[in-house]
C-alpha cells in the first residue's frame, strides 16, 4: 500500500498541471474563464491580477477533513498537498487569500472579486440574458462531461446518467445565483432552472 508521500507523488497536481495550462492557453479570450482546482499550478500563473490561492489554515483544513471521515492515508494525502499547493503559492508569490472558517462565505468572494475588480471590469462580460444563458449551460454541461468521463474509467462502476450533482440555475438572471440537485441525464437533455424560474 502507498504511502501518502507516494500517493501525493503519483497524485493529478503534478501530472496534469502542465496539460491543465495546455487547455487554458488554448482557449479563446472572450468570454472569461475562472479555472479552479489543485490541479493548476501558481507556477503557471503569467499574470498576477488574474489568478488567486484560497489557502486554508491548518486548523480549517483538519476540521473540513474530520468532517468527511477519512481514513489516515486520504487525510494524510490532502494534508501534504495542502501543504504543497501553499509552498508553491508562497513561492511563486502569487495572491493568496487565507480560509479559516471564521469569514463566511460571502466574505471571502468579496475578497476574491476585489483582487480581480481591474480584470472583471475589463471584460468581456455577457451583456444580455440570453448570452449569459449560454456561459450557465455550458458551465453545466462541463459538470455532466466531468461525471460522465469519471464513469468511464475501468474502476468507476454505476450509471453516469443517474448520478445527481447540483447544477447552476440557467435563467440568465444576473441576480440568480441559485442551484439545482438533479440527475446528470436531466441536466444534459435540457437546461436546469430552479423552480421559481421554471
Amino acid at each position: 500500500m502507498s504511502t501518502p508521500t507516494e500517493m501525493l507523488e503519483q497524485s493529478l497536481h503534478g501530472e496534469r498541471g502542465p496539460m491543465v495550462v495546455d487547455d487554458l492557453q488554448a482557449l479563446p479570450r472572450s468570454p472569461l474563464v475562472l479555472a479552479e482546482g489543485s490541479t493548476l499550478p501558481a507556477t503557471a500563473v503569467q499574470d498576477r491580477s488574474r489568478a488567486v490561492w484560497l489557502i486554508p489554515t491548518p486548523e480549517f483544513q483538519q476540521a473540513r477533513l474530520a468532517e468527511r471521515g477519512l481514513s489516515h492515508g486520504p487525510r494524510e494525502l490532502f494534508l501534504l498537498l495542502a501543504d504543497t499547493i501553499e509552498r508553491e503559492a508562497r513561492e511563486c508569490d502569487v495572491p493568496i487569500v487565507v480560509v479559516d472558517g471564521d469569514r463566511g462565505i460571502d466574505a471571502t468572494v468579496a475578497s476574491v472579486e476585489r483582487l480581480f475588480e481591474d480584470a472583471l471590469a475589463e471584460g468581456p462580460l455577457a451583456e444580455t440574458a440570453a448570452e449569459r444563458r449560454a456561459l450557465l449551460r455550458e458551465a453545466n454541461e462541463a459538470v455532466v462531461a466531468q461525471v460522465r468521463g469519471y464513469c468511464a474509467r475501468p474502476w468507476a462502476d454505476g450509471d453516469p446518467d443517474e448520478v445527481v450533482r447540483t447544477f447552476l440555475c440557467e435563467c440568465g438572471d444576473p441576480g440568480c445565483d441559485m442551484s439545482v440537485d438533479v440527475r446528470v441525464d436531466l441536466a444534459a437533455s435540457s437546461p436546469v432552472l430552479a423552480d421559481v424560474h421554471r
